[in-house]
């Protein structure tokens, strides 16, 4: 019997592909702010996350960062390595700790010629990504903190199992480019209408149909775009 990954792009492929992309896999942990890859830096590996959320960031002046991605199991880091790229144009960096599933970059590019099933999902992938990508920019530029943060918050919850993000105020900060005062503001916004708890560092989600509603209509943009490219991503 086949025992299938958790990460749902593996999972999407047939048992005879699994089989051989399984040989060439390496399970590993990742912990809180492991950085993956830094701008313009060749990698060895392609990451499949099962249980943790890579974030990719754009390094900004003055020290900043502005999130352009989150990938947890619907996906993989890196995306550019799909179309043989062996550098990374963005940081990523570990948002939330958890399980992954590692190919040596050669190897992934080996799989990928001689695995047709394999090649079709990450392409199409690669399209999903790409619209998350691009209605980030949109998002970042015409909706406010509080529709922004709900959004941030419902992508984390989509790749967690339960109901708990394990995420401190200054990391949603650094992701919405904005201040820890001014994200704290919108966490009290949201504990007050009963959206959610938040103590040391867990965010625990009450109310998602509430925070959906909160949300901006990017949210439900990109869903949409995975649910058509690849169905079962997500679960909630």
């Amino acid at each position: 019997m086949v025992h299938g990954p958790k990460n749902s792009l593996l999972a999407s492929i047939p048992d005879t592909e699994w089989i051989e992309v399984q040989k060439l896999c390496e399970f590993v942990k990742l912990p809180l702010d492991r950085v993956l890859y830094e701008p313009r830096g060749p990698f060895d590996y392609v990451y499949f996350p099962e249980t943790a959320i890579i974030s990719n960031v754009a390094p900004l002046k003055v020290d900043k960062t502005a999130e352009t991605s989150t990938t947890g199991r619907e996906g993989m880091i890196n995306v550019g390595a799909i179309m043989g790229d062996d550098q990374s144009m963005h940081r990523a960096v570990v948002q939330v700790s958890g399980d992954s599933i590692r190919i040596a970059f050669q190897d992934f590019q080996e799989l990928q010629a001689r695995l047709p099933v394999f090649r079709r999902k990450l392409n199409a992938y690669s399209r999903a990504f790409l619209a998350q990508v691009m209605q980030s920019v949109a998002c970042n530029a015409s909706h406010t903190l509080l529709q922004r943060c709900a959004r941030w918050l419902l992508k984390s919850h989509d790749r967690v199992d339960g109901d708990e993000l394990r995420l401190t105020q200054q990391f949603l900060a650094e992701m919405l480019v904005v201040s820890r005062v001014a994200v704290n503001a919108e966490l009290q916004k949201f504990q007050q209408q009963q959206v959610l708890t938040y103590s040391r560092g867990i965010i625990t989600v009450l109310d998602r149909k509430l925070l959906e509603r909160t949300s901006c209509e990017c949210y439900r943009a990109v869903r949409r775009e995975y649910d058509r490219l690849l169905p079962g991503s997500f679960t909630k």
